[in-house]
């Protein structure tokens, strides 16, 4: 498993190739939806191509934060972690992969679930449209897509819900996506607690 570490300019690269996936003249979203943190950076990107191509759907930002990320908070390791080499950061997250693999159950628990809240507006675009696409910048177990999706599906249970994503690091998630760029690496974007600066694969 390799770790690439992005600068801002390499993930606006990687964020209009993975824009070029979607052919609008095969499948035009009407309603585009970055999940917040790093889904947005992705989105917005994704976002302007699409606009460039006479795109004419909505477009929102939703949150919900992965429990690791929220732990990392909690912790307040960034001084930490900034104080490492890129080498022994790369090792801590192939570790946390293999134990968060190790530890992903079979069968998907829904408890996330409760963690998405979708707004009033944006419900009701849901009921009245026929296609999502759903934006963020990485896959791991697959849990949180997969739980906005089944909220989405709530309210509109036709509609059709296709993903985007930079990579997916799991071997076997819970939801595989229709776009993405990458197959087990590991992204350290800008925004994460070990980001240190540059742009790197190891």
């Amino acid at each position: 498993m390799k770790v690439l570490t992005i600068s801002n300019d390499l993930l606006y690269e990687l964020s209009v190739e993975l824009s070029k996936k979607i052919k609008i003249n095969e499948f035009s979203p009407d309603i585009l939806i970055g999940i917040a943190t790093g889904g947005i950076y992705i989105s917005r990107t994704v976002h302007k191509v699409l606009l460039n191509n006479n795109w004419q759907g909505k477009y929102y930002e939703i949150e919900l934060s992965r429990e690791s990320t929220e732990v990392k908070k909690k912790l307040k390791i960034k001084i930490l972690l900034t104080k490492l080499s890129y080498f022994i950061l790369n090792q801590l997250r192939k570790v946390e992969m293999f134990i968060s693999e190790h530890f992903k159950t079979e069968k998907y628990d829904s408890v996330k679930e409760d963690r998405v809240i979708l707004p009033d507006n944006l419900i009701n675009d849901i009921r009245n449209n026929n296609s999502i696409l759903l934006v963020d910048d990485a896959i791991d177990t697959g849990s949180t897509i997969l739980a906005i999706k089944n909220i989405i599906k709530k309210f509109n249970p036709s509609i059709d819900i296709k993903v985007a994503v930079l990579t997916v690091t799991h071997k076997k998630p819970y939801i595989e996506p229709d776009y993405t760029l990458y197959r087990r690496v590991l992204l350290r974007c800008p925004w994460a607690e070990d980001y240190k600066g540059g742009d790197k694969i190891e």
